[in-house]
């Protein structure tokens, strides 16, 4: 088990083993201010009245109740966090439960002409949809995720090269259906903290009070779970960007069974290339204490990047970033040069780089354990010069070309 430092800028990564605690009777929580919008939302999704076929239409398998992990239901959640304080949904490929209040909009011109593309995508399938958002209430905000979490599925399944049909008929990994995982993937947005800490206390028996992802391992299943309550300056964008960031760790770790980690610098990398599209102002990760507080809009990192790879010994060399191993230990500039990385690969190949994750993810599983990091390190310099010929110096000066010649100067 590995344990990453928290902090609130970023999804938190921990993946577990550990079997889910038993449910216990509890004390129903109290409702406040914060349960309001939910508690008041309409029971029946005002946007498909529950409709079979305007739920089809709109890619909805059902709402809750319906089991969620582990063999615990939504009802299950519910009676130890508060009955009624959430809607749930489900889609072709995620369950998602929901309890934040209602959220203004964004007040940036260029977070509303993106927020503008989403509600028309949306409307296209689920026409009582809004055509002009004026807030983001409760059956909003989880219709516009429910297609955001869909899209991403489907544009990591597009860069991988797959579609469902290459994955299993079985519930048990790599031959599950869900990119090999065993059941659906799974997305929890709190308002609270102190509701996603007893989310973990009952039902993963791990005590904690920020954002983690975690792996549910009796029924296969990888978790996203974020409380805005403590996500000081995030904006709905923001929530959104770190939404796409924790959901596509979790998607590229589910791949053909989660039984290894990625190299801290491809995962980190990847996370970022696909909520990189998303104009947030704050980006997903720990700023260090060594480091002068950067500007935090990662539509900026191609400047910041370029502006170091002009000098000789700035950046980080791949023989560095190979060695990294806590992720608490990487900063901003760990962090924007992992994607650069991820997005130099990807601008060359990005098929040669879904044959990279293929083939590291056909390592065989260890009993009882990860794949050790050194053989998943070994294989991907190995792969990295059979499908890129690119060992470490090689890797490391034609990026560093790339930057200069690619990314501009401001």
């Amino acid at each position: 088990m590995r344990v990453y430092p928290a902090m609130k800028t970023l999804a938190l990564l921990l993946f577990t083993t550990v079997f889910a605690s038993a449910l216990l009777p509890c004390q129903q929580p109290a409702t406040t201010d914060d349960d309001e919008d939910v508690l008041k939302a309409e029971k029946v999704d005002p946007f498909t009245d529950n409709d079979p076929e305007l739920m089809k239409q709109a890619g909805i398998v059902r709402y809750g109740p319906f089991p969620w992990a582990d063999f615990v239901t939504t009802d299950d959640i519910e009676t130890v966090l508060g009955k009624g304080r959430f809607l749930w949904i489900e889609t072709a490929h995620f369950r998602i439960g929901y309890s934040m209040k209602t959220q203004t909009l964004p007040a940036e011109n260029e977070k509303r002409r993106f927020l503008r593309d989403e509600v028309k995508a949306v409307r296209e399938s689920v026409p009582k949809f809004p055509a002009r958002v004026k807030k983001l209430g409760p059956w909003v905000q989880l219709h516009l995720y429910a297609w955001r979490l869909e899209r991403l599925y489907a544009d990591v399944e597009q860069m991988l090269g797959v579609t469902d049909a290459d994955f299993g008929p079985g519930n048990l990994p790599p031959n599950g259906k869900f990119l090999g995982l065993g059941d659906k993937f799974l997305v929890l947005l709190f308002e609270k903290t102190s509701d996603l800490s007893r989310y973990f206390d009952r039902f993963c028996n791990y005590k904690t009070d920020v954002a983690m992802r975690w792996y549910h391992v009796k029924t296969h299943q990888l978790l996203a779970a974020l409380a805005i309550e403590d996500m000081e300056g995030f904006d709905a964008t923001a929530v959104h960007s770190n939404v796409i960031y924790s959901v596509a760790h979790n998607l590229f770790s589910g791949y053909r069974g989660y039984h290894l980690e990625l190299p801290l610098w491809l995962g980190e990398g990847l996370a970022h290339y696909f909520a990189a599209g998303i104009p947030s102002d704050v980006v997903n990760v720990r700023v260090l204490d060594s480091e002068a507080d950067p500007e935090r809009k990662i539509g900026i990192w191609p400047v910041k990047v370029r502006k170091r790879a002009q000098h000789e010994g700035v950046c980080f060399t791949f023989d560095q970033m190979c060695a990294w191993e806590q992720f608490g230990e990487m900063g901003y500039h760990h962090h924007a040069q992992a994607w650069s990385r991820v997005d130099f690969l990807m601008k060359r190949d990005p098929e040669k780089v879904a044959f990279m994750l293929r083939k590291l993810k056909e390592l065989p599983p260890v009993p009882s354990a990860m794949v050790p990091r050194a053989t998943v390190e070994a294989l991907t310099r190995k792969l990295l010069i059979e499908l890129f010929e690119l060992d470490a110096a090689k890797f490391d000066s034609e990026w560093r070309e790339w930057v200069l010649k690619t990314y501009p100067k401001k």
